[in-house]
């Protein structure tokens, strides 16, 4: 029962569905709900995938529009709640001041040109990481993007809220990171082991999987480094930012193995 209602807390608090009940967010309940991050993200893949699988069976839109649909409906899904941080830690990082102004950056709620500037080139490029492997691949590897894309960012969002020092005794990056452990770590590894095997399963995807794998593990010690040198430590901002982060890589991941016919 403690993971469903984590996984519910997580539905409430990470995205625009309606979950109309209270619940009390203690020690406990924000273990499971870190634990059950995986889960959310294929909870939110299998929604994106639903809606494709109806748009390219049942209308006659074009690959462009299927695009635009799987460009847009992950914001449309979270509220842009993780663009937010990605606004915010771009703007800090591109003032390029010492760590404790970028804090005070990040907790400013005006939005400044870099995070403008930061923001267009990130979206208009996974625009076309999504359009060009719509173009050149079939149905099935988009299927398995919608699937692992969230999946794999949400690994990487408990694997930052675990693993990278809050830059502050407050918000909300440290409001979770304070409880965990390295038995959340040990969930998230699990779900990354459950959902190899499935996959290797029933989608015959295993080397893509593993790709993947590594480009995720790549790209968070990246963050791990980075997050430290440029803000003293893990916020709730550039947890979000990491989210939006991986996913654009590993959007671009697909587009280049698709480009260059290696899938």
């Amino acid at each position: 029962m403690m993971g469903l209602k984590g996984f519910l807390m997580n539905v409430q608090f990470f995205t625009t569905l309606p979950v109309r009940k209270q619940f009390s967010v203690e020690k406990d309940e924000i273990k499971w709900m870190v634990r059950s991050f995986p889960i959310l993200g294929l909870f939110i893949g299998m929604l994106l995938w639903g809606g494709y699988v109806l748009l390219d069976s049942f209308t006659p839109l074009s690959p462009l529009a299927l695009s635009f649909y799987i460009w847009v409906m992950p914001f449309l899904l979270t509220g842009g709640l993780h663009l937010d941080g990605y606004m915010d830690a771009s703007d800090a990082y591109f003032s390029y001041r010492d760590k404790t102004k970028r804090l005070d950056i990040m907790k400013d709620p005006r939005i400044g040109a870099f995070a403008v500037l930061s923001l267009l080139v990130m979206l208009s490029s996974r625009f076309v990481f999504i359009y060009e492997t719509i173009h050149y691949t079939d149905f099935a590897m988009i299927s398995i993007m919608l699937l692992w894309i969230p999946f794999f960012s949400r690994v990487l969002m408990g694997a930052s809220l675990i693993l990278i020092t809050p830059a502050q005794e407050s918000g909300m990056g440290f409001g979770f990171s304070k409880h965990l452990t390295v038995h959340e770590l040990i969930w998230l590894l699990g779900y990354v082991l459950l959902v190899g095997v499935v996959s290797s399963i029933y989608l015959n995807g295993l080397s893509l999987y593993v790709i993947f794998t590594i480009v995720t593990f790549g790209f968070f010690l990246v963050v791990h480094l980075n997050t430290i040198k440029w803000f003293g430590g893990m916020t709730g901002d550039t947890v979000g930012a990491s989210v939006e982060g991986v996913e654009w890589v590993l959007w671009m991941t697909i587009w280049l193995l698709v480009l260059f016919d290696m899938v």
